[in-house]
């Protein structure tokens, strides 16, 4: 587990008052595993620990008190000089958690509201008690002053800056329109940036398209940036600069899919990741593990074997993880195999399974949803879910692949 090279302009972190080095600008959550840190945070209510599973602000592994801030996903917040980032939702420490005898009483399950009921008196204070430990943080010292929300309005906005929304903004760019993208992550590239080596080769002339775009100010893409909801002919738009509602002629929707969770036992512990968030923190130049499985499922990829490729130090499996041994610090892994069951010896399980549509902001604009096994994806003919409302990429069904990213991004740009 580190780094695969020293960081070429480093800053120092506090994490928990251990002093970490960084490379400046890149996620606190890839700084922090890079220093060996897999285990960031508590489960609410069971204060089960929890590691950066998705490295794209998914899950809530990487949660932390920042500078005081509570509830960051530090997979989205840059490194800087001086930084404070504190584990919350504790008592006693990260590591050794005193609230975690919450999982040993009740390993099958609690519901507080049931505890004790028609004790006198006891029901009220076991949920008083169970109000004071669940959570996740407290809140600030200081209130932030507010912060005035704007409307406006706008030719095209392109959610999601992912190979389906670079390619649709470069298109829409070379017919003139006037293309803003917006997107959460701290660059560009989306499910782009988990493929390195001969991976990412076919990719680069659309990632070199959209950085000409950038420069030749066709295109202007704000990272950092939230579209929180559709509201009608309305897009909520948060970023740290502020909120506002955006009214754009043309709406284009490629948020892409959430890692696949399979259901096995220690499916939850911080040593598990999905493919796409170890094919992230690849990129950035950090292993999480020194010995690393990689468990490619039944329609998984294309981030498991990428990994491999350019890792192949990694153990690629194909099949269905079964179960984990050990406690905190999880040592063998069993998973099932076309030929049986295996038990690997590995710090990392890495899982590349069916990735599930992130359809939820198509839903508010329309959208058709077709349930399929991995979840809800957008019916939209031609990418179109109502007059000037557009879905691409992997919500809409579209393999991750050059040709048909470019064959939806043609089409889009015709119809609009």
């Amino acid at each position: 587990m580190g780094r695969l090279q020293p960081p070429r302009d480093p800053v120092t972190l506090r994490f928990d008052g251990e002093e970490i080095v960084a490379e400046r600008g890149e996620p606190v959550a890839v700084a922090l595993v890079a220093a060996g840190h897999l285990s960031l945070a508590r489960s609410p209510k069971f204060h089960r620990p929890r590691g950066p599973a998705c490295q794209r602000a998914a899950c809530d592994g990487c949660l932390a008190r920042v500078d005081d801030v509570p509830n960051v996903m530090t997979c989205r917040v840059p490194a800087a000089d001086g930084m404070r980032i504190d584990t919350q939702n504790v008592v006693g420490s990260r590591d050794h958690d005193l609230l975690g005898m919450a999982d040993w009483f009740f390993a099958e399950g609690m519901n507080h509201h049931e505890l004790f009921a028609g004790v006198p008196g006891v029901q009220l204070v076991m949920q008083a008690f169970a109000r004071r430990v669940a959570g996740l943080g407290k809140l600030p010292k200081e209130a932030r002053p507010p912060r005035e929300a704007m409307r406006r309005e706008a030719d095209v906005l392109v959610v999601g800056s992912g190979p389906s929304g670079m390619a649709t903004a470069v298109r829409l760019s070379e017919r003139g329109r006037k293309v803003e993208v917006v997107d959460d992550d701290l660059a560009w590239g989306g499910s782009i940036r988990a493929l390195v080596g001969a991976d990412a080769a076919a990719w680069q002339p659309l990632v070199q398209a959209f950085g000409s775009a950038l420069v030749g100010g066709r295109v202007s893409v704000r990272l950092g940036t939230t579209a929180a909801g559709v509201f009608g002919g309305d897009v909520l738009v948060a970023g740290e600069a502020g909120v506002e509602v955006v009214a754009p002629r043309t709406l284009v929707l490629a948020p892409g899919a959430h890692d696949g969770v399979l259901a096995f036992d220690g499916n939850d512990h911080p040593s598990v990741m999905s493919a796409r968030a170890a094919g992230r923190l690849l990129g950035y130049g950090v292993l999480p593990g020194e010995r690393i499985v990689v468990v490619v499922a039944d329609r998984g990829g294309p981030f498991g074997e990428a990994f491999v490729r350019a890792h192949p130090a990694a153990t690629l499996v194909r099949g269905v993880p079964v179960s984990a041994k050990g406690g905190g610090r999880v040592r063998e892994w069993t998973v099932a195999t076309p030929a049986g069951e295996q038990r690997l010896k590995a710090d990392v399980l890495v899982v590349d399974a069916p990735r599930a549509p992130a359809y939820e902001l198509c839903a508010q604009a329309g959208a058709a949803l077709v349930h399929e096994d991995r979840g809800f994806v957008v019916h939209a003919l031609g990418g179109r879910i109502r007059d000037g409302v557009y879905a691409v990429g992997e919500v809409a069904g579209t393999p991750l692949d050059p040709t048909a990213v470019a064959n939806e991004a043609d089409a889009v740009a015709e119809s609009a």
